[in-house]
């Protein structure tokens, strides 16, 4: 299981991208336009010490503490399981879990086809304004103590250039 860390996930949600998703999804225009004056029309500050920045509109994001946030989120990342080719993907808003059940014996195997379902993982965020974080990124082994033991210490698969190791224990 590969527990993938999407970099400020809600805050890089492209407002254009989820109004065209919604459209896909078949929301009527008038829903398409409730939610595109939701967005729209919001700015920012960023504070540090006693100074602020100017203020700018926002063209990402969503309120995370909002109710909407986490089901615009979820709209967002909708099609997201249908990226990998070979494992199975799960997602709850922004944390999402790579698996795939398989014989200790074909173990190198499976590497690469993780290897290679992750990297279509990421070509999906880059389309759609998401960054994987392989510096937190797990991967997580599971099985008997017996089966654990059979595997190579050198067991890795690959996001964005660097080698993930697996962890005997991961939070989730």
């Amino acid at each position: 299981m590969v527990l993938l860390d999407l970099s400020k996930a809600f805050d890089s949600t492209d407002h254009s991208l989820l109004l065209t998703k919604l459209r896909l999804l078949g929301f009527s225009n008038r829903g398409v336009d409730w939610f595109k004056s939701y967005l729209s029309g919001r700015s920012q500050i960023v504070g540090i010490g006693t100074t602020l920045s100017e203020s700018h509109f926002t063209t990402h994001g969503v309120l995370q503490g909002s109710i909407l946030g986490p089901v615009l989120f979820n709209i967002f990342i909708n099609d997201l399981p249908l990226v990998p080719n070979i494992c199975s993907l799960e997602s709850y808003v922004d944390d999402s879990k790579l698996y795939i059940l398989f014989p200790v014996k074909d173990i190198d195997i499976v590497a690469g086809q993780l290897t290679e379902d992750l990297r279509r993982i990421t070509g999906w965020c880059c389309a759609n304004s998401l960054l994987i974080n392989p510096d937190k990124t797990k991967l997580l082994l599971l099985g008997t103590r017996q089966m654990l033991h059979k595997i190579p210490d050198d067991i890795h698969v690959t996001v964005l250039g660097k080698q993930i190791y697996p962890v005997s224990s991961a939070k989730d």
